[in-house]
């Protein structure tokens, strides 16, 4: 995956501009929009909204690309259940914290760009989300248990081309321990991992199985 100039100028507007925060500093943006890029025309899920950012700077490389294709973003946007990170914590810090479905709308708004908000949870898997499929996919939800495992066996499926996560670092192991189980599936493999991000993309067809065009296992 080429993380080009536009990706990182993208994210950088993103980062400047966005009211409320993105996560980490934003520094996970220019892959985001990197993976974007590298994807065909078709729809990009995200599982964890807080104030926007990825998703935003996804639909702005679609934007910028000509791709078609929504951005949706699933997040139940719990300020009781979010309150548990941190200790003691009251709800006006909870919004600057983990955002507001109002603060991702006003933001979308702001930089021109259209996203649908699932506000629900991510398991089980939304039904109104049941029959799309979507070529690209970033979790960023509930980094705890088996809750990033569970988010990728409800997207493998529903995925064509490239599934990211971020925090895959040593401070979130359980988001760690679900990607290195997700190597040792059958239909996914690594494809690009930089700072925290790590994305996987669906296995290819062998270079042996004549049926496949040249062209598509040269991309």
């Amino acid at each position: 995956m080429r993380v080009t100039p536009k990706a990182v100028e993208i994210a950088e507007n993103v980062v400047k501009n966005i009211e409320g925060r993105a996560a980490d500093g934003g520094i996970s943006l220019p892959f985001v929009a990197s993976m974007v890029a590298a994807a065909p025309d078709g729809d990009h899920v995200e599982i964890g909204a807080l104030f926007g950012a990825s998703a935003i700077t996804a639909a702005l490389m679609k934007k910028e690309l000509g791709h078609k294709g929504k951005v949706y973003c699933i997040d139940p946007y719990d300020v009781e259940e979010r309150a548990k990170y941190v200790t003691g914590s009251t709800p006006d810090v909870q919004e600057q914290l983990s955002g507001s479905p109002e603060a991702l709308m006003a933001n979308a708004k702001k930089f021109g760009v259209e996203i649908e908000l699932i506000q629900e949870y991510s398991d089980p898997w939304p039904k109104v989300l049941e029959d799309r499929t979507f070529v690209t996919a970033y979790v960023d939800g509930d980094h705890l248990g088996d809750i990033p495992w569970k988010d990728f066996e409800n997207l493998r499926g529903k995925v064509t081309d490239y599934i990211a996560f971020d925090n895959f670092e040593e401070e979130y192991p359980d988001v760690v321990a679900a990607v290195v189980k997700a190597l040792d599936t059958d239909d996914w493999f690594a494809y690009y991992k930089n700072m925290s991000f790590f994305a996987l993309r669906r296995i290819l067809p062998s270079r042996n199985d004549p049926t496949v065009p040249f062209q598509l296992l040269s991309l």
